[in-house]
This record gives structure tokens, sequence and C-alpha cells, in this order.
């Protein structure tokens, strides 16, 4: 008996069709799939959740709608494919399904044409370029919400939007060596050079280094709330968590309880 993947339905051996829904019974090809080096662009509203708050869903949906559309435009102006959107984020790929010698130029001018077209008064971004080895699946439909491309080349891109300045840019080190002979940089300002850190390792899974990172430059409070969060979700006893929740939010800081958040979700 061959079983329907799409019903359960029971059909005989002979069976092309399921004679319960329909559904063609012959195996599904496997999905074609190739390593290659490629650029993603992880670009994300700054702010979002505070204002969605204050507005009528519908006008929230209209104004990711106009967002989504000029981000897509860009990326895809400068030859890049727009993989996903998630939320208020947008990835795209560029080196895949088409090849240019020089995606990761194209990928960090798109970034720039964004920011310089998209940011403004009332919308601010933080923008990522990462350039390295993932694994693509060729025949993937992104405009039916097929995954592209996989490894950590999409990860460490994520990690770095969510380090990046507000309506800046931050490139990974692949990135930039195949675009610093074209397009002029500025190191890092050492303020932000933790949470770059920080972020990797929280994207590996060491949440004590990431704390012992943040600390180190002085962050001491955001430290301690890492170390804190990652404990709860480890399912770890965590006394001062609540306290220390409560004492931010009493003070105000809230911002430490929201960037805490933001980095142990920076790969999620």
């Amino acid at each position: 008996m061959i079983v329907c993947s799409a019903c359960g339905h029971e059909n005989p051996e002979d069976a092309r069709f399921c004679n319960g829904c329909g559904q063609s019974l012959a195996a599904a090809p496997e999905p074609s799939e190739e390593r290659k080096v490629v650029s993603i662009v992880f670009v994300d509203l700054v702010g979002s959740t505070a204002r969605a708050e204050r507005l009528d869903p519908e006008d929230v949906r209209a104004q990711l709608a106009a967002y989504h559309a000029r981000v897509r435009t860009e990326l895809e102006r400068h030859g890049g494919t727009v993989e996903k959107f998630i939320g208020d984020a947008v990835v795209a790929v560029f080196g895949a399904p088409v090849v240019h010698e020089d995606d990761a130029e194209r990928a960090v001018r798109a970034s720039i044409a964004i920011r310089d077209t998209v940011a403004g008064p009332d919308v601010s971004l933080r923008i990522a370029v990462n350039t390295g080895e993932a694994l693509v699946t060729l025949d993937a439909r992104p405009s039916e919400g097929e995954g592209m491309v996989a490894g950590d080349v999409v990860n460490t891109a994520a990690r770095l939007q969510s380090a990046a300045p507000v309506d800046g840019i931050l490139v990974g080190e692949g990135t930039y060596r195949a675009t610093s002979h074209v397009i002029e940089y500025r190191e890092l300002d050492p303020i932000l050079a933790p949470w770059v850190d920080a972020c990797a390792a929280i994207g590996a899974g060491r949440h004590e280094e990431a704390a012992d990172v943040l600390e180190a430059h002085g962050a001491h409070a955001l430290g301690a709330l890492v170390r804190l969060v990652a404990a709860e979700r480890a399912g770890r006893e965590t006394p001062g968590l609540r306290e220390a929740v409560a004492f931010y939010e009493r003070v105000g800081a809230t911002a430490y309880l929201a960037r805490a958040e933001q980095l142990l979700q920076a790969t999620a």
C-alpha cells in the first residue's frame, strides 16, 4: 500500500494519484543543493514595537508593507533576492540564485541605498552585510516562503545587525575583505565592539562568555542580566531575575532589559 503524504489515505501499489484527495503519489525529487559564497543583507527596523503600540493594527500593516516594498526595491535593483520577511526584518541574498562577480559590493551598495532612501525622521534602521559560504537550495522558491540559504553566514549577519549602530551599516570581515578596495569604511566604534563579540558568543551558546565580554567593557548591569535571562531559559533557578527586572523597570532603565533580550534572540 502507498500512503498519501497529503491526506494519509492508503492506496494500491500501482496507484499514481491518491484515491482520497487526488494528490500525485510520485516521490518528490530531492532538492538540488550547492555550496556557494553569498552575501547576506539583514535589515531591521528600530523601535517598531513601541511605535506599533501607538497605532491601529491596520495602520501598522500598511506602514510595514510600504517599508518592505521600498527595501525590496533597492535590494532587487542592485541584483539581490529577498529570501524572507521576519516581522520587521528583511533578509536578502546576493550571489544566489543569480551570481555576479561583485555580489559583495552590490550587497553593500544596496544597504547604503536603503539607509539613504528608507531611513528618515520617522524610520530608523540597523543593517548588516556578511559574506561567506552557505548551502544554497537551487530550486527554492523564496516568493512562496521556501528558505534558500543556510549556514553560519546567515546567523552571523543577524548577530551583526543587532550590534549595528542605528541608521548605520555593519559588515562582516568577509564582506570587508571583498569590498574594501572600492568602498571606504571606518572602524567600528570601540563602544559598539563588545556588542559584536557578545552576540557572537551568544550565537555559539556561550552565554557566560558573552556576559564576561560585556562586563569587561563596563556593561556590568547588562552582563548580569544576560547571565540571569540565559539561566532562566536553561531551566535553572534564577532567584535574582525578578528583582533585577523590577528594579530596572522601577528606575526606567528598561533599555537594559530590551538589550539583553535582543542579544539572546540575535540568532532566533
